[in-house]
Order: C-alpha cells, then sequence, then structure tokens
C-alpha cells in the first residue's frame, strides 16, 4: 500500500520507511575502500530517487532484482552530506511486493488538459498566417496531435514518461516567449514556431506502453528525431507552398537546436540566426533544470 507521505515527492529525511517502489535502473559500484554497494533508480508516479543497499550480499540482490518490477522497500531517507535538498534512501531490505496498483508507479503530466490548452492558445496567438497554417497542418491534424500529447521526451535524460513530450514543448515555449520579450529584435512568431516543432520527430522515433517502458525503434536508431523531424516539416511545408527565407529558417532551427555540432550532440548544423541559438538553449534549459528538480 502507497500511503501519500511515502511518495518521493513528499520524502524528507525520515528514520524509518516501508514502501513500494518501481526500479528503473541497477548498478553495482564500489566505496572508496573497495566494497561493493547496490544502487538502484527507483519509481513512483511523483519522480524518481537513488536507492543504496550497502551489504555483503550486493552482488547477490543484483541478481535477483530484476528492473521494472515492483518491489517492497525497507529503510530510511537521508539527505546527501552537503545539505543541498537531495535525498536517497539507505536499503536495508528489499523484496518482491506481490499486490500493487500499478498506476500508482507510472509517472505522467500532472495536468495533460492544462499542458493542451496552453499549446492551443500559444497556436493561437501566433500572427504570421504561413507559420500557424505549418503548425495547425502538423501539430494539431488529430492523427498526429493524439500520438503527439503521448510521447515521452527522452528515453532516461528527461521528461521520459507518457505525456513528457508535450510538458517539454510547452517549457521550451515558456523560456522563448519570455526571452523574445527582452530581445524586441527577435522575431517571436519564428521562435515560438522553432519550439513547438522543435521535438516532433520524437513522436515517430520513441516507443513507449502502459507501463512506462520506452524504447527507440529502428527510425530512432538509424535516422534520429532531428532527421525526422526535418522530413516531416519539409514535406508540410512543401504541401502547403511555403517556400524561400521562412522556410530555410525554420528547417535550419530544427536542424541545430541540440547547439554547435562540435558539442557533439546531434545537430546536423550550428545555430546561426539568433532565434536558433535561442531555441538551443531554451530546449538545454528545459532538460537539465528538470533532471536537476527530479533527482532532488
Amino acid at each position: 500500500m502507497k500511503h501519500e507521505e511515502d511518495y518521493i515527492k513528499n520524502l524528507k529525511e525520515k528514520p524509518n520507511i516501508t514502501t513500494q517502489f518501481l526500479i528503473k535502473n541497477k548498478q553495482q559500484r564500489k566505496t572508496v575502500n573497495n566494497k561493493p554497494y547496490l544502487e538502484l533508480t527507483l519509481q513512483d508516479k511523483t519522480g524518481l530517487i537513488k536507492g543504496r543497499m550497502f551489504s555483503n550480499h550486493a552482488s547477490r540482490e543484483y541478481r535477483k532484482i530484476e528492473v521494472n518490477k515492483i518491489y517492497n522497500i525497507t529503510g530510511k531517507v537521508q539527505e546527501f552530506p552537503n545539505h543541498s535538498g537531495k535525498y536517497n534512501i539507505l536499503i536495508n531490505d528489499i523484496r518482491a511486493s506481490k499486490k500493487y496498483d500499478m498506476e500508482n508507479f507510472i509517472r505522467k503530466s500532472q495536468n495533460p488538459q492544462k499542458e493542451e490548452e496552453y499549446l492551443e492558445n500559444i497556436i493561437e496567438s501566433i500572427d504570421n498566417p504561413d507559420l500557424k497554417e505549418l503548425i495547425e497542418t502538423i501539430i494539431l491534424e488529430p492523427s498526429f496531435y493524439n500520438d503527439f500529447k503521448k510521447a515521452p521526451a527522452a528515453k532516461i535524460h528527461h521528461h521520459n514518461y507518457p505525456g513528457g513530450l508535450l510538458v517539454h514543448t510547452n517549457e521550451v515555449v515558456k523560456i522563448c516567449e519570455s526571452i523574445s520579450e527582452i530581445y524586441e529584435d527577435i522575431d517571436r512568431d519564428l521562435l515560438i514556431t522553432g519550439a513547438i516543432l522543435h521535438d516532433i520527430g520524437k513522436v515517430e522515433t520513441y516507443e513507449y506502453d502502459n507501463n512506462d517502458n520506452i524504447s527507440i525503434n529502428e527510425d530512432g536508431y538509424l535516422l534520429d528525431h532531428i532527421y525526422v523531424g526535418t522530413r516531416i516539416i519539409e514535406k508540410t511545408t512543401e504541401s502547403i507552398g511555403l517556400d524561400g527565407e521562412l522556410r530555410r529558417k525554420i528547417i535550419h532551427m530544427i536542424l541545430s537546436h541540440h547547439g554547435d555540432t562540435s558539442l557533439g550532440w546531434g545537430s546536423a548544423v550550428s545555430p546561426r540566426i539568433p532565434e536558433a541559438m535561442v531555441l538551443h538553449y531554451a530546449d538545454d534549459i528545459s532538460a537539465k533544470i528538470t533532471k536537476s528538480l527530479e533527482n532532488m
């Protein structure tokens, strides 16, 4: 039974805790004294937390534990020594659970209707008719929009849960909106368009199931979401008759949104226009801040 105070978002230091978690990852590590210990990534519907088990039987426990299974865990919650506000669980005992409600462990958007309303209002606010038509043709096509709203933004790194892509997209849009208010020479409509479309390739490169298992499909491995997203935009701009400089800038923003090519993060070209630079940093902020908060 999962009690409200035992959800990860509510955990603070406490001497004893006995509750259930989904195991998302397991690793064998060694202390500075070269003694083995077990490190687990634990999950419930509110987030992730590290669990560590220091035991002479760490290797045996490692072999027994199955990833993506529910376990009863007994231990204590403690803050990291530097008092950074980050917590982990020092595990005393771990046993497979026989009774549980899977809904307690599946991460998802906390308010999907609010996320949808925000995106639709932002699309409505775009003044440039060509850019508005491009977004509406891609995003609001019923079948694609349904898939977009349910897709994860990543397998591991950030917003890695069904609905995460919409949450991440809206975060990037909000950051871009704020920056466009500071720098008046930024083309706000172009920037917001790039923010909305920058990760659309992920709709076609990730697969997932109702148990929060995310995988990268063949297009994802062989082509990557940047190419797949660019291909969608190229086909759509051709179908609606959008060409010239505006089309070129949008495609450039998608191709460069992972930053300078020297970073090795997957961009086909480095950002060359202000809107592309802003999009890259907004994307990076959303991903890194979210990951940091999840690990608190």
